[in-house]
């Protein structure tokens, strides 16, 4: 249920995706130290958020994709736990998202979209009680549909 509230809400949030340019979110800024193009964040402290963006060959489907994601994220992040994944309803059939629980009282929405020998993962991560803003919904419409695909 709450995967379907997420995809619902980035579905009926979006505005037409920016074409070309950065897979950040609007106005976030770099993660000093991260390769070019590939992680972002706003705010500090306790409410800070990050965005990354991850893109590479892959021979897989899908349904590959997002597993392989799940399994590994799960293993490598003690305390984490997958709640849920569900297509993404702004692409349905070309990406899914995952809905993850941090064991720092984090949030973590993950997308994955496979086209032509190619993958991209985006990865949200918020506080508990904080949600998805629309600049990160645009943003992964744009990464995970298309247009920075």
């Amino acid at each position: 249920m709450k995967i379907r509230i997420i995809a619902a809400f980035v579905s009926a949030g979006l505005v037409a995706a920016c074409s070309g340019g950065t897979p950040s979110p609007a106005g976030w800024q770099p993660v000093p130290g991260a390769s070019p193009d590939s992680q972002w964040s706003t705010g500090s402290g306790a409410s800070v958020q990050t965005y990354t963006y991850e893109k590479r060959p892959f021979a897989g489907t899908l349904q590959e994709l997002a597993s392989t994601q799940a399994t590994s994220l799960v293993a490598a992040a003690k305390g984490t736990h997958f709640n849920g994944s569900d297509t993404f309803a702004s692409c349905p059939g070309q990406a899914a998202i995952a809905n993850f629980t941090t064991g720092n009282d984090r949030q973590m929405v993950q997308g994955v979209g496979v086209r032509n020998g190619t993958a991209v993962v985006v990865s949200y991560v918020r506080p508990t009680n904080a949600v998805m803003s629309p600049e990160v919904a645009k943003a992964m419409e744009a990464a995970l549909c298309g247009s920075t695909f």
